[in-house]
C-alpha cells in the first residue's frame, strides 16, 4: 500500500473518531486544523500505549472518563479576558443592543447575566466591560447584575480580589483596559465599576437550586465536559434559568447537538449563540 493510501485510510479513521466525539460530547473540531487534531490525538494514543483510532474508541467506550483528558488536550484549557474575541465582539455590537432595546421596549430595567463554570472571574468581568462599553450613556437606565458561578472555591476566592498577573492584561482590548483596569507593578487590578456588578458564588449545576429569571447565560469551554444525557440536563436547567428571549453562549467548539430538548433558536452559528424562543413551539 503506497502512502497516499495509507494516509486515506486513516483520514476515514479520523473522521469516525471526530464524529464519536461530536455525538458524544457536543465538541466541533471543524474548526481546528486538522494536522492539530492528529498530533492531539496521537499524544492520547502515545500515553495509554493504543495504535490506532479504532482502539482508542472503543477505550472511550469503556472509560467515559477519558473524554475529559481528550477535551483538555484538544482545546488547550485556559481562562482569559475576552477568550475568543470575536464572540465578545458580536456579544458587544449585536446582543447586547437588542437585549436593552428589549427591555426599553418592556419597560424593564434589571439584566441579569450568568457566567456558569466561571472559574477564576475572567469571564464574568470581561462581560461586565463587555455591557459598560456597549451601553454608553445609557448605564444609568439599567440595573446591571452578573453571577458567576463555578465548583472550585478556590477559584472563586480569586474571582472576588480581581487581581491578576500582568500578563493577562494583553488580552482585554486597549479602550477598556484603560477606563477599567488599575495597573499595579507586576499585577493589575479591575476596577470598582466593574467589579460592583459582579458577584460569586459556589454552585453544583447538577445537584445545588438552579439560578432563574436571567436574561443572557455564558457557559463556555464547560459544556463538552459532559456526556450527551448530562448536557440534556443542563440546557434544560439553562432553559429554565432564562427569560423568553434569553440568550445562550457557548464555546466556540462546542454546539447544542441536533434533537436535543428544549429546543433552543440558533443565533450566530459560528460564535455558538442561542436564544431561547419568546414562544413555545
Amino acid at each position: 500500500m503506497d502512502s497516499h493510501s495509507t494516509e486515506a485510510v486513516y483520514r476515514g479513521n479520523l473522521d469516525r473518531i471526530v464524529a464519536k466525539i461530536r455525538d458524544e460530547r457536543g465538541l466541533d473540531l471543524a474548526q481546528y486544523r486538522r494536522r492539530y487534531v492528529e498530533r492531539r490525538l496521537a499524544s492520547r494514543l502515545n500515553a495509554l500505549g493504543l495504535h490506532s483510532y479504532r482502539q482508542y474508541s472503543a477505550y472511550l467506550d469503556e472509560h467515559p472518563e477519558e473524554y475529559a483528558k481528550l477535551i483538555d488536550t484538544l482545546t488547550i484549557n485556559v481562562t482569559q479576558f475576552f477568550r475568543d474575541p470575536t464572540v465578545f465582539d458580536v456579544f458587544r455590537k449585536q446582543i447586547i443592543p437588542e437585549l436593552l432595546e428589549e427591555k426599553r421596549r418592556r419597560h424593564q430595567r434589571m439584566v441579569r447575566v450568568w457566567s456558569a463554570g466561571c472559574s477564576t472571574g475572567q469571564e464574568a468581568y470581561s462581560i461586565a466591560m463587555s455591557f459598560l462599553a456597549g451601553m454608553g450613556a445609557a448605564k444609568s437606565d439599567f440595573l446591571l447584575s452578573i453571577l458567576g458561578t463555578d465548583i472550585d472555591p478556590k477559584a472563586l476566592e480569586i474571582a472576588r480580589r480581581a487581581r491578576y498577573p500582568i500578563d493577562q492584561l494583553a488580552h482585554i482590548p486597549p479602550a477598556d483596559r484603560r477606563m477599567f483596569v488599575d495597573e499595579m507593578g507586576d499585577t493589575f487590578q479591575i476596577k470598582p465599576e466593574v467589579t460592583r456588578l459582579c458577584r460569586f458564588q459556589r454552585l453544583n449545576l447538577f445537584t445545588d437550586p438552579p439560578i432563574h429569571v436571567v436574561d443572557v447565560v455564558f457557559c463556555r469551554n464547560v459544556f463538552i465536559y459532559f456526556n450527551r444525557e448530562e448536557q440534556d440536563r443542563l440546557l434544560g436547567v439553562f432553559w429554565s434559568a432564562l427569560t423568553r428571549g434569553g440568550y445562550l453562549v457557548l464555546g466556540r467548539s462546542e454546539r447544542i447537538p441536533p434533537g436535543s430538548e428544549p429546543r433552543f433558536e440558533l443565533v450566530n452559528g459560528r460564535e455558538r449563540i442561542y436564544r431561547k424562543p419568546h414562544a413555545r413551539p
